[in-house]
């Protein structure tokens, strides 16, 4: 009572609770199961969706399974199953493979020798030995020995040190390199003596001391016997492109993939139940299930236009690099697309992930065409991340063995070039290429 009267006094007016129902007007946005529908066979992987359609199939009866495929199915399976055997490749998270292929995608080379690197890393076992009959693998990518061995050559001057060698001697030469020195000599003609502990037989051999020996044993013993072994062996799983870019007369030709998809069709049975004298109960029950049916048919549909459209738009905007390669890899954000295609933004970013592009260049993850670059110094141009790591990549390759660059100067060399970054940034990219710093690439 005494809170009351204090509260009266200063003036507060007391207001009465009262319960009761109020009407009331707002905008939201509500998912119909249709919608919802859509929106998931549009963000499906190729394998998530055949295998929604494979249970849409058995849980409703009005659906089943297209028993002659459309012509324009099997033209674009005809069209791409060759090209598909060849350039289909192995992603395993955090893998081998996956770190070979990104640097292979560094590198300006024919697409017949990128293809032939892409089977090659197929044919790496768990140690990073290839392991492939060479006159089989030749004819099985429809080139010569020739083309072949410069594919081989290539690959062995990737990271890790010793990848794509044959046996053990090779795996410890390649990483060696320097053919006059002795631990290159004695790996290479009597690495069995040294295993022996043979010393005093190959101080005599080589005409040198025994320390010279215990040196050379030392330097060898540094060496990776299996290059695989400090990468990720999980099992591998296969991909499928989604979409197909093939190179015509009258340019670049879009195919989107169903090959691998189920071709479903309505029942007709269904549709005659709607016009029998069936009970009340049966003709629910049948037009409930062609609702349903039609709903993923329009909704596969949907989809396969909707990747055409982003692919169109992607084609259009990194035209260079599907010319080029990755070199010429243009800053692209999800924005760009969708303004383009005219769709919201997560329409693009459901359409494109966990989805994969087949082109004459080889298979690309959809996500890895999209970078948001880096903007330059004394230009407006932004420089896409591959770009910045050509670069770098070039200048150590460049560099004076007996002097590497270290990162700040090869931020000063980037600036050169228009390139604006940090030594952070040029560590961060120099370590994704698998380079050591400057002072475990120094060569005395």
């Amino acid at each position: 009572m005494c809170k009351i009267r204090i509260i009266n006094q200063l003036g507060v007016k007391l207001m009465p609770l009262h319960v009761g129902l109020i009407q009331k007007q707002q905008q939201s946005l509500t998912l119909t199961p249709s919608l919802r529908q859509s929106i998931s066979i549009l963000q499906f992987s190729s394998a998530e969706l055949n295998e929604y359609i494979l249970d849409q199939i058995q849980s409703n009866p009005a659906l089943q399974l297209e028993v002659t495929p459309s012509p324009d199915r099997e033209s674009s399976w005809s069209t791409v199953s060759a090209a598909a055997d060849r350039y289909d490749r192995i992603v395993s998270e955090e893998s081998l493979t996956e770190h070979l292929e990104h640097q292979i995608s560094l590198l300006s080379i024919s697409p017949d020798v990128r293809a032939a690197l892409y089977y090659l890393i197929g044919s790496l076992d768990d140690k990073g030995y290839l392991t492939l009959d060479s006159l089989h693998a030749a004819t099985a990518l429809r080139t010569n020995i020739d083309k072949l061995n410069e594919a081989i050559a290539i690959l062995h001057t990737l990271a890790p040190p010793g990848i794509g060698a044959r046996d053990l001697r090779e795996c410890l030469l390649l990483q060696i390199r320097k053919s006059n020195s002795l631990a290159y000599k004695i790996v290479d003609k009597h690495l069995g003596l040294l295993a022996e502990k043979e010393y005093e037989l190959l101080s005599t051999i080589f005409g040198v001391k025994s320390p010279d020996i215990y040196e050379a044993e030392l330097q060898i013993k540094t060496l990776h016997p299996y290059p695989a072994m400090n990468f990720n062996t999980k099992p591998t799983h296969y991909i499928s492109a989604d979409v197909i870019l093939r190179q015509t007369d009258c340019g670049i030709s879009i195919i989107v993939n169903q090959a691998h998809l189920p071709a479903v069709q309505l029942d007709s049975s269904f549709s005659t139940m709607l016009h029998t004298d069936s009970s009340n109960e049966v003709k629910r029950y049948a037009k409930d299930s062609m609702y349903k049916a039609n709903q993923l048919i329009r909704g596969l549909e949907q989809r396969q236009q909707t990747l055409y459209n982003i692919t169109k738009e992607i084609l259009a905007f990194q035209s260079d690099f599907f010319k080029e390669g990755t070199t010429s890899l243009k800053s692209m954000t999800l924005k760009d697309i969708a303004s383009a295609a005219h769709v919201h933004e997560s329409t693009v970013s459901r359409a494109t992930s966990n989805k994969y592009l087949q082109t004459p260049l080889g298979v690309f993850a959809f996500k890895q065409l999209f970078s948001k670059g880096v903007s330059g110094t004394s230009t407006d141009a932004y420089h896409s991340v591959y770009k910045i790591k050509k670069e770098i990549k070039e200048l150590i390759d460049n560099e004076r063995k007996t002097s590497p660059l270290s990162d700040q100067k090869i931020v000063t060399l980037l600036q050169k070039h228009s390139i604006a970054i940090s030594r952070r940034t040029v560590a961060k990219y120099r370590t994704e290429l698998g380079i050591q710093d400057s002072r475990n690439r120094i060569k005395k």
